[in-house]
């Protein structure tokens, strides 16, 4: 019973944690673009569109290095903060090379070029990893004593 419920907690942590991933890719995406936005009310908007897109493709990405993560995080009852921040770096540059980024690099294709693209999707790994870690991180591996 303890083991479905760390389950739960486990997937509900993921989708919560992919979620402020993908606001902060969203952030990212329209910073740029910040100063004229400012006070506008198309701000909202553009903030909930990008990061309702992203919401969708994010967990995609990530679900199976996270996976390898977090059972690597239950078994070995891995609860530091600073785990989940460096694993969450890593799945965020890992996903940024899992895009096509040979077209933004030679400027082709429909992908307007962002700027700092590589270290968005790694703060937004840190920022994941560290919500993941307030949610279920914390007690990493603590239903194996149960």
């Amino acid at each position: 019973m303890t083991l479905l419920l760390r389950s739960i907690v486990i997937a509900f942590a993921f989708l919560i944690s992919c979620m402020v991933a993908a606001v902060t890719i969203a952030y990212g995406l329209i910073a740029p673009e910040i100063p004229e936005l400012r006070g506008a009310p198309e701000f909202a908007l553009l903030l909930l569109f990008f990061g309702g897109a992203a919401g969708v493709v994010t967990p995609f990405y990530v679900f199976a290095p996270s996976f390898v993560a977090i059972l690597a995080a239950e078994m070995l009852s891995l609860r530091s903060v600073l785990y989940y921040a460096i694993a969450g770096a890593l799945i965020g540059a890992l996903a940024y090379f899992m895009t096509d980024v040979s077209a933004r690099i030679a400027g082709n294709g429909p992908v307007v070029p962002i700027t700092l693209e590589l270290q968005w999707p790694t703060a937004a790994g840190i920022i994941a990893g560290f919500v993941y870690w307030l949610i279920a991180g914390r007690k990493a591996g603590r239903w194996k004593s149960a």
